[in-house]
């Protein structure tokens, strides 16, 4: 695995085709001024991407609404909230988390995010672990938020123990995730936009393509859509690869043709981030 090289923030997409997974409210098929540059948005790693995915049929990835999350570990998966966010004050920006031990979740650091790419206050986040729809059965309130540095990722920790509510996901080794290979099988659980709703918990199956350039990112070909972001990339064994971040078909009806072969990317779990992860732990 090549060195990490650390991104910068504040900088601009600017392909002219290309969009972040910033909320629901985002258009696709635009240039999208945001807070965090994606390696793998960049035209030589989307476009090498995009060739990979040519090669897989559309209909080997799927998005369907999971109601059972409870009896699998999937029920460590849950919908953040964050009401200072890119939406304004007292409204809802939303995205995914998940649960890694009793007081700590991992989301994208977009999703806790002010309009100004800074973490929030904790108090103006909350978790609403294995919601459904109408269904809540927990609600956890976040009172740290940590970010890692140099990639879209956070570190949330809880006021109340969430370990008496599910089992943790757990992070998958070095070993595991430098050793994905083109075409392997991957799986999600997270809160897209589909239906003119984000509070249903949708399962993703789709398939790994490569890494960017400067492998702090996964790129795959995957459903995926807005609200989903921060959701967990997990094996067969519910082992945490990442955190899915981007995609350029956020309300699935784009037409450029990276929308057309569902490329999307996320945050892996390099080195530097699983120690970040782990020294911020509680």
């Amino acid at each position: 695995m090549k060195n990490v090289i650390k991104k910068t923030s504040a900088a601009l997409i600017a392909t002219g085709l290309l969009t972040v997974g910033l909320g629901a409210e985002m258009n696709t098929s635009q240039a999208v001024e945001g807070h965090y540059d994606y390696d793998g948005m960049y035209p030589s790693n989307a476009n090498s991407a995009y060739q990979k995915a040519t090669k897989i049929n559309n209909n080997d990835v799927t998005i369907k609404h999971y109601g059972y999350a409870n009896k699998t570990k999937y029920k460590a998966v849950g919908r953040v909230s964050n009401v200072d966010g890119w939406k304004g004050k007292g409204k809802d920006s939303m995205g995914t988390g998940f649960m890694i031990d009793k007081h700590t979740f991992l989301t994208n650091g977009h999703v806790i995010d002010n309009p100004n790419g800074k973490a929030v206050a904790a108090k103006n986040v909350t978790f609403e672990m294995n919601r459904d729809g109408n269904k809540r059965p927990y609600k956890f309130h976040a009172n740290r938020i940590s970010k890692v540095a140099g990639q879209d990722i956070a570190v949330v920790n809880t006021k109340e123990d969430m370990s008496k509510a599910a089992q943790p996901l757990k992070l998958a080794s070095q070993k595991q995730i430098q050793g994905l290979k083109y075409k392997d099988r991957l799986y999600s659980l997270g809160y897209p936009w589909q239906n003119n709703d984000n509070t249903k918990a949708y399962w993703n199956k789709f398939r790994f393509l490569q890494y960017s350039s400067n492998h702090t990112e996964l790129m795959f070909k995957d459903k995926f859509r807005a609200g989903a972001s921060g959701s967990p990339i997990v094996n067969n064994k519910y082992q945490v690869y990442g955190l899915r971040t981007y995609g350029w078909n956020l309300r699935g009806n784009s037409t450029d043709k990276y929308s057309q072969q569902e490329v999307a990317g996320g945050e892996a779990l390099t080195p530097q981030a699983q120690q970040f992860i782990n020294n911020h732990r509680r």
